[in-house]
This record gives C-alpha cells, structure tokens and sequence, in this order.
C-alpha cells in the first residue's frame, strides 16, 4: 500500500516526465521548420535532463546565474543549453559530478541568436541578436537598503525598414550551433529604430520564462 509519501513522489516523477516529453516534442517541432541559413538539416538526437533547482544566486535574474541538481554523472556538460517547456532559461556555466550552474539569458554577458516571427512570411527570416539586460542597482534612501531592478532583454540588430506585430514571439534562430531552432526566447515590446541613418534597429523583450517561480528545468545532452 502507497503512503502519502510514495504518492507524492510519484506525482513527481509524473511531471517531470510530461514536462520532459513536451520537452521532446518541442525540439522535434522546431526541426519540422525548414532551417535557417547556415544551419544543419539534420540535428543530432537529443534528450533533456530534468534537473531540480538547488538554489538562486540572490535574486533571481539579478545575478544572473541557479543551481541545479545534475552534473557530470548525468552527462551534463558545460554549454549546455537549459530551458523549460515555455522557453529558453539559459546556459551551463559550470559542472561537478552533481551539480550544475546555469548561466540564464538575463545575464549581460549572454548573446543568443535569435529569429522574429512576423505576420508577413513574405518579407522573409528576420534575424537578431538576443542581449541580457542585467540589472540595475538602486539604493534607497529612506533606509539605506539597496533595490534591485532587472532590466528588460534586448533584441539588437534587426533589419531596420520592418514592420513588427505586437509582443511578436522571439525563437531561437539555431544559427551557432548551440540552441536548437525554434525554442521560445520572449516576446518584443518593441522595436525601436535606434537611427534613421543605420539599417539596423532594436528593442526591449520580455521573457517567455517566470524565472523566480522555476523549480525544474531540463538540460541538453546530446547522444
């Protein structure tokens, strides 16, 4: 007979092999695009660890990086991609036999390529470079505490003559090799031309992923 203890745990595991699965099949969908120049038509076979986080280096986003319950073992390797069935969470940064940290896509450091979905296919693959925002520090005067605000992505290089949707979806573009196309990076809120001199443009993008609320995320390996 089960005790609430075993239920829970295989509740558990339940979950975690659905979110693995939809995982999977987000992968298998993206490859089902037709690829973007430069990129391989046949993608390696791939699996997603599901790894539990450990912990969060402060806030969330702030510093940039979480640590999760899955290293070398695993077959976890550094530069693996992290993400979650909504979207992209980020990078490894570092592994042990047991662990890992997860350099996420807020971090100013992180450059991804990335492809806009537009509502006109006819103006062809809009491409750009995803920047974390980082965040920014404030300290409050009233008590001399220190405020933290984490800065919004930005999306930079896009094609400057383009009409863009509202909050139109960010995908990963495949371009370098390291995420697969067509996982979810975020939404535009905007697009701002930055001069009316340059061909290029860019905007804020807010992400596809609730990065404080993650408890599991799942990791890239390869066969």
């Amino acid at each position: 007979m089960f005790s609430r203890m075993d239920l829970a745990i295989e509740n558990r595991r339940l979950k975690e092999e659905n979110a693995a699965l939809r995982m999977e099949l987000t992968v298998r969908d993206s490859r089902a695009v037709p690829s973007a120049p430069g990129t391989s038509q046949q993608l390696p076979t791939t699996n997603w660890i599901s790894a539990p986080v450990l912990s969060r280096n402060g806030v969330v986003g702030v510093k940039g990086y979480l640590r999760v319950g899955k290293g070398t073992l695993a077959g976890v390797k550094a530069g693996a991609p992290v993400a979650v069935p909504k979207g992209v969470v980020g990078r490894v940064l570092s592994v042990t036999p047991h662990t890992c940290d997860v350099r996420l896509i807020s971090d100013p450091s992180m450059r991804i390529s990335c492809e806009i979905e537009t509502s006109d296919p006819s103006s062809g693959p809009v491409y750009g470079i995803l920047y974390g925002g980082g965040a920014t520090c404030v300290a409050a005067e009233a008590d001399a505490s220190v405020l933290y605000f984490v800065n919004p992505l930005r999306m930079r290089h896009m094609r400057q003559r383009l009409d863009l949707p509202p909050r139109a979806k960010i995908i990963t573009s495949g371009l370098g090799g390291i995420f697969p196309r067509g996982l979810v990076v975020g939404f535009l809120l905007d697009g701002q031309h930055v001069d009316e001199t340059r061909l290029e443009r860019e905007g804020d993008v807010v992400s596809a992923v609730d990065f404080p609320a993650l408890e599991t995320v799942f990791i890239r390996r390869e066969d």
